[in-house]
């Protein structure tokens, strides 16, 4: 090995979308953790240095802190980095390759690299043969790839040329795909210290790659449709660590565990396995929130159970109410089983949220409002509602063609129109999503949604298309932009909700109704703010609150009629076991 070093020294560039707990570098952490324990041995003096940013930020700043490495311990020799790699994304391959084309310009001696979703499906413009800044691009799972990359390019003949398929050169191989038996030698950067818990607000948690299903608008399982598990004494181990970090986070907001499987129930007896796993550890506290990604359809009872022991959120894969439109996109769709499921959640006090995906192949205006009806139907916690991105590598985009799809043709690659959804629709979807956003989900309204609509005869989604029609006359809405500046918080967001909500009543001229429909809005929003907040609320309410609890009060109009006003004043404050409702 002629080339062989005593010291080398790697940053690996992670550029996130936004600030939040799922912020973390879980990719880049695996491939450092791959390298470190590859040549540890051999080379005393390698340091693999991980370095985060924000989209937002700009490629000056990645480029700043990645040279801010050479100035602290976490470089082994000052002054010096051998290899730059990037993890790149549809949200970050702008501000990646810029960021490489600097360095590439100010320090031609480094050794850049990429990897990552973008470089696997759109490697075009990135290997130095084409026009880009990298002098390797890896495609597919990144950690084997890396760790033969580092060893050709610093411990071997200059001459050596990378084995077939392994995607180190121009990125023209096919994508790296590694094995159970290849997953099971990789080291879990979360165990060796590439990441620690206690440094962050949230948890990545790899139990899996690949998915067995082929949705066209996914990247998952594009050429990867075959599910491989980490073992189970690894994640034994890692639950373990959480556990013991997560302690010093008892009486803050806690750590947020986001389970990374794209469909973490499909294998029942896996599923049921792990969830008993956590349950044993004694981790139903409060200071750890784990949150699921499950398919709808495979839900059953003993999983619910086992999730509402937990206290853990789910997000669910709707997309599309329409059959048809789903079978467009490689799903079936069984509405009244998939709302059964649903049923069952509730049921059981799950908080589950349900995704939407408007401009589907397919789909229409009038197909999403339909669809965002049957969403709402359900009484999900929070609705996700996205336009279509055509993402590189899917099928989708390899059907673009065929289906009518027009995008931006550059990240995010959302949808400009199709044949069946025009440019202007999908602005109207947009605006209608938005306004769905502020009065459900930052709203908090998913407990008395439907309860207060009853009473108006109203589809959600008209309801929700005249609420946003009314922020656009009020200011809320700027250049189809949100002004958090006017709604920066749920009680300036509940007025809202209460002075639109008024205005209808009085329109359908069932004004009676409206001192019931204040006394169950304020409950629930002050219940909220009591328990996600801290807040403590005084209420004037207009009938006895254990009246407006009650069953009888799910149907507004008969509760009205036959119930007495009572004027109570009360307070709901924090309490050791939850909110509580003190009668003053």
């Amino acid at each position: 090995m002629k080339n062989a070093k005593s010291k080398l020294n790697i940053v690996l560039a992670a550029v996130h979308l936004e600030e939040g707990p799922e912020a973390v570098p879980l990719g880049a952490a695996c491939v450092a953790s791959a390298l470190k324990a590859a040549f540890a041995s051999s080379v005393p003096g390698i340091s693999v240095a991980l370095v985060e940013t924000f989209a937002a930020e700009g490629a000056a700043a990645l480029i700043e802190k990645i040279f801010a490495q050479t100035l602290s311990d976490t470089i082994d020799a000052p002054g010096t980095i051998n290899a730059i790699g990037f993890s790149l994304y549809s949200w970050n391959r702008g501000v990646c390759l810029e960021a490489a084309a600097q360095i590439r310009r100010d320090s031609p001696d480094i050794f850049l690299f990429c990897g990552g979703p973008e470089a696997t499906a759109l490697p075009g413009g990135l290997h130095i043969s084409d026009g880009g800044p990298f002098d390797a691009v890896i495609r597919g799972e990144g950690e084997l790839a890396a760790v033969e990359l580092i060893g050709r390019r610093f411990f071997c003949e200059p001459a050596a040329s990378p084995a077939p398929g392994t995607g180190l050169v121009t990125g023209t191989e096919p994508p790296a795909v590694l094995s159970e038996a290849e997953l099971a030698s990789l080291p879990s950067p979360w165990l060796d210290g590439t990441l620690t818990v206690r440094d962050r607000p949230g948890i990545l948690w790899e139990l899996a790659r690949g998915c067995p299903y082929a949705c066209a608008y996914c990247y998952e399982s594009k050429g990867n449709k075959y599910v491989r598990y980490i073992s189970e004494e690894r994640l034994q181990k890692e639950l373990k660590l959480f556990i013991k970090e997560s302690a010093v986070c008892q009486g803050t907001e806690g750590i947020y565990v986001f389970v990374l499987d794209p469909t973490f129930n499909t294998d029942n007896r896996r599923a049921i396995r792990i969830l008993d796993m956590i349950i044993n550890s004694n981790t139903v506290s409060q200071s750890i929130h784990w949150h699921f990604e499950v398919r709808g359809e495979l839900l059953t009872r003993e999983q619910a159970r086992r999730f509402a022991r937990l206290g853990a959120s789910l997000q669910i894969g709707l997309q599309t109410a329409d059959p048809k439109v789903s079978a467009l996109i490689n799903r079936s769709l069984e509405r009244e089983k998939f709302a059964s499921k649903m049923n069952l959640l509730n049921e059981e006090g799950i908080s589950f949220g349900l995704d939407l995906i408007y401009g589907l192949p397919g789909d229409t205006l009038a197909g999403y409002r339909k669809s965002l009806d049957f969403a709402l139907s359900l009484y999900p916690n929070n609705l996700d509602l996205f336009r279509l991105s055509v993402l590189p590598g899917t099928i989708l985009f390899e059907k673009m063609a065929e289906y009518g799809l027009k995008t931006e043709g550059k990240a995010p690659y959302t949808v400009i129109s199709t044949p069946e959804f025009s440019a202007v629709d999908l602005a109207k979807a947009e605006k209608l999503s938005a306004g769905t956003d502020i009065f459900y989900n930052r709203g908090r309204a998913v407990a008395w949604f439907n309860q207060v609509l009853y009473p108006l005869k109203m589809r959600p989604s008209i309801f929700l298309d005249e609420f946003t029609a009314w922020l656009r006359e009020k200011g809320i809405f700027i250049d189809d932009a949100v002004n958090d500046s006017v709604i920066g918080n749920s009680v300036e967001i509940e007025k809202l909700q209460l002075a639109f909500l008024e205005k209808f009543y009085k329109q359908k001229k069932k004004e009676k109704l409206i001192p019931a429909v204040r006394d169950i809005v304020r409950y629930h929003g002050a219940w909220g703010r009591a328990l996600a907040e801290g807040l403590s609320t005084d209420i004037n309410f207009n009938y006895e609150p254990e009246d407006v609890l009650s069953e009888d009060a799910m149907d507004i109009e008969s509760f009205a009629a036959l119930v007495k006003m009572r004027p109570t004043r009360a307070r709901m404050a924090p309490g050791p076991k939850g909110p509580e409702l003190l009668i003053k």
